[in-house]
């Protein structure tokens, strides 16, 4: 069962809520694939941010729980309660988190302190790539 202190578990949620979000990331993960081939760096990142965040949430709401964060760690360490073997995953996903702020606002990337470049990208893909191939089966609509 999920932990209470964070996230929470709603037991009247509509049990078919997390389609919704499974196919929110999905376009997020399309996005990134695409603004990539383009050479945008930052767009693929924060897609990439944005498709496994929602990804996340989806399998969490598809256990009757939502966490109301950004955070891919947090996310991350929910899921991990319904499926150990994610946690596994975190060192490649954890570092997503700071897309979500630093690709989306004027001289955040600066302040942050992160660079986007081909390599940071090719690496929010990867880890993207990595989290739909543990999870996205378990999500079949």
């Amino acid at each position: 069962m999920a932990s209470l202190n964070r996230g929470v578990l709603l037991p009247g949620l509509n049990t078919e809520e997390w389609r919704e979000w499974v196919s929110y990331a999905e376009r997020d993960r399309s996005e990134a694939e695409d603004a990539f081939s383009r050479g945008v760096w930052s767009e693929a990142c924060f897609h990439a941010q944005q498709a496994c965040e929602k990804l996340l949430k989806a399998f969490l709401l598809s256990k009757g729980v939502f966490v109301r964060v950004h955070d891919i760690g947090r996310l991350l360490d929910e899921a991990s309660l319904f499926s150990p073997e994610l946690r596994a995953l975190r060192p490649s996903l954890e570092p997503l988190t700071i897309h979500y702020y630093a690709a989306r606002y004027p001289n955040a990337a600066r302040r942050l302190g992160v660079s986007y470049d081909e390599g940071v990208a090719e690496a929010c893909l990867r880890a993207m790539r990595e989290l739909w191939s543990a999870l996205r089966p378990r999500l079949t609509p």
